[in-house]
């Protein structure tokens, strides 16, 4: 992950090491064992958990008292399916979260950032800064100021405001155009989408000037980066295509340096 950590509020107060456990949970196990490992070589406490059961096992920390502290780990991930995770794990809960994750998809956060529950921190590779996340999450210090809390919230509201724009244009597309769009959107190339809807290039180049014309886009890139806008905030839109998926890449695995 790029860029500097951004942390608010009050400085953490002194905590004895081994004092409280922090979780560290990923999308990406291999991503939480080494932050994880990091940590513990710098004295801290710290527990990896499967991302996969981590809100089960939150309500069962919960039900057996105290408060769980989770310092979730993001880089890039698919919006929707990490930010309704997160929600499920501060629904169990007696739960603190410090979410870790680039600065461009902070807004992404901004509907669990009305309570205290939730802090977003920008993504950093130092450890150091990793490690100030960790101590003021665990002393209950705050780690986003009042303000810019407010102002993440703001762009979220105002992402909402546009998505329910963009809803409203994608539905005056046809089932053939929606479905084009959603193929150009995973990564296909025109000549892919016809084969896989089984029609001529220029049924799909036709289909593409069509869609471009109702969204108002410029160009095919535009028309795509509108569908996927569409879910990158608020909940998802369940009577348009299935959300765009991310064309088969190697999946990264990022060094974290002490």
């Amino acid at each position: 992950m790029g860029g500097a950590a951004v942390l608010g509020g009050a400085p953490a107060a002194v905590r004895p090491p081994g004092a409280v456990t922090a979780w560290i949970v990923s999308p990406h196990l291999l991503v939480a064992q080494a932050v994880a490992a990091a940590l513990a070589s710098a004295g801290r406490d710290v527990e990896v958990h499967a991302w996969e059961t981590v809100a089960q096992e939150a309500r069962a920390s919960r039900d057996a008292g105290g408060t769980t502290f989770v310092v979730a780990i993001f880089d890039g991930e698919d919006s929707f399916t990490v930010v309704e995770e997160v929600s499920r794990l501060v629904e169990a809960g007696d739960v603190r979260v410090a979410v870790v994750a680039p600065g461009s998809t902070a807004v992404w956060w901004g509907g669990l950032l009305e309570g205290s529950a939730v802090d977003v921190v920008t993504s950093t590779t130092s450890i150091s800064q990793l490690l100030e996340v960790v101590d003021r999450l665990l002393t209950g210090s705050t780690l986003m100021d009042p303000d810019r809390r407010l102002a993440v919230r703001a762009a979220w509201v105002q992402a909402l405001d546009s998505r329910r724009q963009l809803i409203a244009l994608m539905r005056t597309l046809s089932p053939q155009q929606m479905r084009v769009l959603e193929l150009l959107a995973s990564g296909h190339r025109v000549v892919a989408v016809a084969d896989a809807m089984g029609v001529t290039v220029g049924t799909v180049r036709s289909h593409v000037k069509a869609l471009r014309a109702k969204l108002g886009a410029r160009t095919q890139l535009e028309a795509v980066a509108m569908l996927r806008r569409v879910y990158q905030s608020g909940d998802p839109a369940d009577d348009l295509v299935p959300r765009p998926r991310a064309a088969p890449v190697g999946e990264s695995r990022r060094q974290w340096r002490r």
